[in-house]
């Protein structure tokens, strides 16, 4: 009786060992499908997120070719060849105004500085030496011209040399009848102003240069007044419309 007892008893034990044995092998096998669905979801986020980063640089790339959704690429000939024109770059408008046409004399400058006073003066000081560079070119082309027409190349000072008299620093005792007309002042990233100014000479100072140029003995400008400001208007505009082609 002990005898069978003792075989049941070990019956049940050979059995419960091999239940553990069936459980732990099951736990192992339950872990590693575990183990293995963990990384299949980690390379399904992989593949997401290297799906994201390839869209987002042909994006990128997309936009880095200067084309967005308000501005499409060209399609047509006229519009390709307008792409490669580039965008027109507009002038400020103190420099619109010294290229309009006016029976005055004009002219624009620019200055840049931490203060706003001292770019001013900069600008206006830029703008006059441009004028009197202006009126360099202008009257030393009407000399010559006049000179050549009339052939008084017999005169104390030949048509050239009338004309090398003339230089741009002549020009400069007439800047003073010149007033400012247009004045617009900005305030750049860096804090410095930057400020764009118009000058111009009136017809009265104009004609008080052709006086002073026929007063000259040096110069010995020979121009009728009427006859000197009409060819200065025509010079004038010839010289504003190099201006509007460059």
């Amino acid at each position: 009786m002990n005898h069978k007892v003792s075989k049941s008893v070990a019956n049940v034990n050979s059995y419960s060992e091999m239940e553990s044995d069936t459980i732990q092998k099951n736990g192992a096998s339950l872990k590693s499908h575990t183990s293995r669905g963990n990384k299949t979801q980690l390379m399904l986020k992989l593949i997401v997120i290297i799906g994201i980063m390839v869209m987002a640089g042909g994006c990128k790339s997309s936009q880095n070719d200067g084309y967005n959704g308000s501005q499409k690429k060209p399609t047509t000939e006229a519009q390709r060849q307008a792409a490669n024109r580039g965008v027109k770059l507009q002038k400020e408008e103190c420099e619109e105004m010294a290229v309009a046409q006016s029976a005055n004399l004009r002219d624009a400058g620019n200055g840049i500085s931490d203060r706003e006073a001292f770019a001013t003066n900069l600008a206006l000081l830029d703008a006059r030496s441009k004028l009197a560079q202006q009126l360099e070119v202008l009257v030393n082309g009407l000399t010559r011209n006049f000179n050549q027409q009339h052939e008084l190349g017999t005169t104390e000072l030949t048509s050239v040399a009338k004309a090398g008299q003339i230089q741009q620093a002549y020009f400069e005792q007439f800047l003073t009848n010149t007033r400012q007309i247009c004045k617009n002042t900005y305030v750049k990233e860096d804090g410095k102003y930057n400020v764009y100014v118009c000058v111009e000479m009136d017809v009265n100072a104009q004609k008080a240069m052709h006086k002073k140029l026929t007063d000259d003995k040096m110069l010995q400008v020979d121009y009728q007044e009427y006859q000197f400001m009409q060819d200065l208007q025509k010079a004038k505009e010839d010289y504003r419309q190099k201006q509007l082609d460059q």
